[in-house]
């Protein structure tokens, strides 16, 4: 499982929103942007994603450790063989 946080937002660097139309004509993982549209996020909303990001990896620490420590975390080789592969 991959979580990625919020934090890698640049305050100086604005998010290019996504276009309207149909949401069906619209792969998920490509959004087409419509020209000039552009979304800044204000300090405040930076915070709470910075928040949000650090509760749930601390949650999934926290998982792992009580994992480990009563002996139900098991390694799959298999997985960690397809990422190294992979190169991520």
């Amino acid at each position: 499982m991959r979580i990625d946080s919020y934090s890698k937002l640049q305050e100086t660097n604005p998010v290019t929103a996504v276009g309207g139309g149909s949401k069906a004509n619209q792969a998920p993982t490509q959004p087409s942007a419509s020209p000039g549209e552009t979304v800044t996020l204000s300090a405040a909303a930076r915070e709470m994603a910075d928040k949000a990001a650090a509760h749930a990896e601390a949650a999934k620490v926290a998982t792992l450790s009580e994992a480990i420590q009563n002996g139900s975390f098991k390694v799959d080789a298999h997985a960690i063989a397809a990422r190294i592969v992979e190169g991520g």
